[in-house]
Parts: C-alpha cells; structure tokens; sequence
C-alpha cells in the first residue's frame, strides 16, 4: 500500500466509533464530521451545531501531506441537518472556537441546562495531524496557506516601501 492507502486506514481505524468520516478523493482524502448520520445528528442538533469543517488532505508520493480546511454552515430544517457552502465560506487555515451554554425551563418547570456545547475546529485537523506523525509523513502548508502568507507578506513590504517614499519625499520637502 501507498503513503495515502495507509493514512486512509489509519484514521478510519482512529475515527471508528466517533462522529468522523474518512472519503477519498482523487490525491488524498477528506475528513469532516458525519452531521446526517442517525447516530450523531440528534446530539448534533440539540447542541445547536451552525458550523462543520472539512479537512481536505492531499498526500504526495514523497510521503508528505497539507491539510486545507473548509467551513461551512449548517443548517437545521425541521430537526434534520442541510450542509450548505456560506457566504462567507473560509478555506485555508481556519482557527475557531467557542463555547455555548444556554439554561432555560424544562418540561418540568425547572431551570436546567439545554445546551451545553464546545467547539474547536482544530479537532479534526488534529486526528489528522495525529495520525500523520504516527506514521512519519511530513505536513506542509497547503496552496490557500502558501498563497495567503504570500499575500500578507508582500502586502508588508508594500506599506514598508511606501513608508520609505513617504519618509523621503517628506524629507525632501515635496510633501
């Protein structure tokens, strides 16, 4: 088996019993919660489940690996989840947590916690990286990771060199 097959197996052996799936693509594999399983979705729901990630794992020959996450919005319509792509749908490296607790009356008239519910998206970009060091691949930054970084850098070497001809041309008494 190959560097993908092998990673594959592993973090479905790793994920059996919990509310993640492993599906493979074309170079790799995704991995996400199962919000539409039977199993999971009620727990899901009560816990007022909005947002789900996608890990998109590519693998290379060479034995290493980039991990893309993918958000996306949930929506609940009478009790059952729909998946849907948002608006403002992030790719890349997304970093998000929260906390959610929420006290109302019960059907027996007593104040009672409804819903109590953490949230990481980094959980399931951990099972993968995890498992990646267990088997000795290489993670590397993904192509929405290498491009937002380039970005950002030469968005700072702009605003330094602009800087720079600010500060001359003020110098030089042209401002």
């Amino acid at each position: 088996m190959g560097h993908r097959e092998d990673f594959i197996a592993a973090l479905q052996q790793a994920t059996a019993g919990t509310p993640y799936a492993v599906t493979p693509t074309e170079g790799g594999f995704d991995v996400a919660l199962e919000v539409v399983d039977a199993q999971w979705y009620g727990l899901f729901n009560k816990a007022g489940l909005t947002k789900t990630y996608v890990h998109h794992v590519r693998v290379s020959e060479d034995g290493s690996y980039s991990v893309t996450d993918d958000s996306r919005s949930v929506e609940w319509v009478a009790g059952v989840p729909r998946v849907s792509a948002e608006a403002s749908r992030q790719v890349g490296r997304v970093k998000e947590f929260g906390v959610q607790k929420i006290w109302a009356f019960d059907e027996h008239g007593q104040m009672a916690k409804v819903v109590d519910y953490r949230f990481n998206s980094e959980e399931g970009r951990d099972l993968v990286t995890t498992v990646g060091n267990h088997l000795g691949l290489k993670q590397e930054r993904g192509t929405s990771e290498k491009i937002g970084l380039w970005v950002a850098l030469l968005t700072v070497a702009g605003l330094v060199v602009c800087g720079i001809v600010i500060g001359i041309l003020a110098l030089a008494g042209a401002l």
